[in-house]
């Protein structure tokens, strides 16, 4: 279970922007409060648990941030010495790699992903099938908040001079469920 740390930094994200990141850093803890520091002062404020571990919501408005023990800021790593590494040999009119290094496996491990496969999009009842195309992978490393990992870049038909980063963990199978029943989704066709 995730709990809260002394001199350890959290975040959370905006509801409206995901690119609009809070950060607090805990400056003391009891047993049933946390004592945060954000935008230099610092609060106290009620700890909360369930079965992810412990949170709490230092505000009270309905888009207020919530912050989870899980969602500790990872420091950044400091980048390796140019010197040590030997370089490689520069090879002239060389093809571009195919080869994607994969951090993180897909949903079950044995579906494959392709480039040029088809896939559509189900955004529920309002909005039609969306169909595209992967035309390609990016490696996304972990950022200090944002969890990297593979991700495949579709060009959607509605949009085709736009290509469209989706986990690859989040491409499924066809008929694929989620654990609620749900069939929205990204999926191979």
């Amino acid at each position: 279970m995730f709990t809260f740390e002394i001199g350890h930094k959290y975040y959370d994200t905006s509801a409206c922007d995901h690119n609009c990141v809070f950060t607090i850093e805990i400056v003391k803890r009891t047993a049933k409060t946390v004592t945060f520091r954000r935008n230099g002062k610092e609060r106290r404020t009620k700890l909360f648990c369930d079965e992810r571990g412990e949170y709490i919501i230092p505000d009270r408005y309905s888009m207020a941030p919530v912050f989870r023990a899980e969602r500790e800021v990872q420091p950044e790593e400091a980048p390796a010495d140019v010197a040590e590494a030997p370089a490689a040999p520069a090879v002239e009119n060389a093809a571009p790699s195919k080869v994607v290094t994969i951090s993180q496996p897909a949903d079950d491990g044995s579906m494959i992903v392709i480039v040029g496969q088809r896939v559509e999009r189900n955004c529920g009842a309002c909005f039609p099938l969306e169909n595209g195309t992967v035309a390609g992978f990016v490696d996304v490393p972990d950022g200090l908040v944002l969890r990297g990992g593979v991700f495949a870049l579709i060009r959607w038909d509605y949009a085709p001079n736009q290509l469209e980063r989706v986990r690859l963990s989040d491409i499924h199978r066809h008929g694929w469920r989620s654990a609620n029943g749900s069939p929205l989704g990204v999926f191979v066709r």
